[in-house]
């Protein structure tokens, strides 16, 4: 049997679990904050012409209150999706060690604590996403794993890896 390349047991904490939200929402497209501009700035436009003709400084305004109730909104539907998602764990998920073992043509993953095992193809992996503290592995579009870079022990050797490994599908966020 061949040895893994790399091995690395890491946690996701409920705290990892919020930044990741955070992470996914906010930084995974680079077009979610200028969106969020834009349509707040329509949106302040369309109010001041309501109100007969455009106004400078009435306009930059309002382009800001919208601008950061937007950001408001989107926040408390991160942390409401993080309350519900803890409230609802009902196996244990976070603070769970798993083990992941990578080999030159998969990703082997284990968890004592879940008691379930899975092997997955680098080819099966929608995307990989490196942020200032996780890996992101997607499977799809919306479901994803963490690797929390504190668990790895040599950080060059497994970036240089993975962005060997997922070379298309990789992106540094």
């Amino acid at each position: 049997m061949e040895e893994p390349k790399i091995i690395v047991n890491t946690i996701m904490t409920k705290e990892d679990y919020r930044k990741f939200l955070y992470t996914a929402t906010f930084r995974r497209s680079k077009l979610i904050i200028p969106m969020l501009c834009l349509i707040s700035l329509i949106g302040s436009i369309l109010i001041n012409f309501r109100n007969n003709g455009i106004n400078l400084i009435y306009t930059l305004l309002c382009w800001v209150f919208l601008l950061a109730l937007s950001i408001i909104v989107v926040a408390f539907r991160v942390e409401r999706k993080n309350a519900q998602r803890i409230k609802t764990d009902k196996t244990g998920a976070f603070d769970s060690v798993n083990t992941l073992k990578f080999y030159d043509d998969k990703i082997a993953m284990e968890n004592e604590a879940l008691k379930s095992t899975g092997e997955l193809k680098y080819e099966q992996f929608y995307a990989v996403m490196e942020s200032k503290d996780y890996f992101i592995f997607y499977l799809n579009v919306n479901q994803a794993s963490l690797i929390r870079k504190k668990d790895i022990d040599n950080l060059k050797e497994f970036r240089e890896f993975i962005v060997c490994k997922f070379r298309g599908k990789y992106k540094e966020i």
